[in-house]
């Protein structure tokens, strides 16, 4: 008696070619922004109602320039990178992970007693204590994916795009990346470092066993003890490299200071939220780290670092022209969170965010 034959079916992941996309809804291999803060000038639409932000990709990575559509649009480069993912939401054999301090969906306590809003509460206090400071969302299907790296509070929501109101009032950062499937691993590491708080993710089973790290970090694990920051170099898909750092709560120092600034071996300025627990200057350093006082990004006005909820680390010499965009603050109250930044070495870019005017010194 022949025997039947077993037929074994395979779920491979569907194929989107999955890209950062410009302002035309192009794809392109990586993007910057700089959101500005509510302004009373015309210098970009939608600043009164902050929603202006300047832009730049690795097609003219020279300048800032003016978006001409705000953030609420749905034609400009964050909201056509995200719509991708949004049209294919339920697919279960894509991956995705979306993480805030602040995440989507959540009210403060004052917000919640004041309005009586039966959501879920978020807790400062104790979002300090059990993850990360970070922020961004990462998809990918088995050839390439998006990494969006932001500080933008409880953004973006998990099924359609919507700026916030949360975002509004200050500046912003964020930074596009398109990788191969190849590197969502060594992403993975990075974030098993930070712990941040997810709020929306699947990470298919044909995935799973080749970046242990994404499926201990989606399981609710997160590393903890002496080694407590990672540093790796990721490519993207059109071949530029990006310096991607990671610290975790038990690294318990700045991660500007003691490690972005050192192993990159340049001093640095940063613009961060900075709020009653500033990192003493540390003067003797050979490669200190000073902090924003003003910032003035392209024809609009200039405005105070008390303005701006931005991550950006821009170096101190043209020698080594890094800039690097985060999600962590420059703050002692920030030692003991995860979090981190990527950095980019780029003459042009370099140039480009030269927009800090002044800075706190010795």
């Amino acid at each position: 008696m022949g025997l039947s034959p077993v037929i074994v079916l395979l779920v491979l992941p569907s194929i989107f070619a999955f890209s950062c996309k410009d302002q035309n809804n192009k794809d392109v291999d990586w993007f910057a922004v700089y959101k500005m803060p509510i302004e009373k000038d015309n210098t970009v639409i939608d600043i009164a109602q902050g929603l202006a932000f300047y832009y730049l990709d690795v097609n003219d990575p020279s300048q800032l320039r003016p978006s001409a559509q705000p953030l609420n649009s749905t034609n400009q480069a964050i909201a056509n990178t995200l719509n991708q993912f949004y049209a294919v939401k339920d697919d279960k054999t894509i991956f995705h992970v979306m993480f805030n301090d602040e995440p989507y969906g959540t009210v403060s306590m004052s917000s919640q007693m004041a309005n009586r809003v039966d959501s879920r509460i978020y807790r400062p206090e104790l979002a300090a204590v059990q993850f990360g400071h970070t922020k961004g969302t990462l998809f990918f299907d088995g050839q390439t994916g998006v990494w969006l790296v932001h500080s933008v509070p409880k953004f973006p929501p998990p099924d359609h795009y919507q700026y916030p109101d949360s975002g509004t009032d200050y500046g912003q950062t964020m930074l596009c990346m398109t990788f191969t499937y190849a590197q969502l691993k060594d992403i993975g590491t990075q974030l098993f470092y930070n712990h941040p708080d997810i709020y929306s993710s699947n990470l298919p089973t044909s995935m799973a066993s080749a970046n242990p790290d994404l499926a201990n970090l989606i399981a609710g694990k997160f590393q903890s003890g002496a080694n407590s920051h990672s540093s790796i170099t990721l490519t993207t898909k059109g071949g530029q490299q990006f310096k991607s750092f990671a610290k975790t709560a038990d690294f318990n120092d700045d991660l500007y200071q003691k490690l972005l600034a050192p192993s990159l071996r340049t001093p640095f300025i940063v613009e961060s939220w900075r709020r009653g627990s500033e990192v003493p200057l540390t003067c003797g350093d050979p490669f200190p780290v000073n902090d924003a006082l003003t910032i003035k990004v392209g024809e609009s006005l200039e405005f105070k670092y008390t303005k701006d909820h931005s991550k950006l680390a821009r170096s101190a010499l043209k020698t080594s022209p890094y800039v690097c965009i985060g999600d962590i603050n420059r703050m002692t109250s920030q030692y003991v969170r995860g979090g981190g930044t990527t950095c980019i070495s780029n003459d042009k870019m370099w140039n480009a965010f030269n927009v800090i005017t002044t800075q706190n010194q010795c």
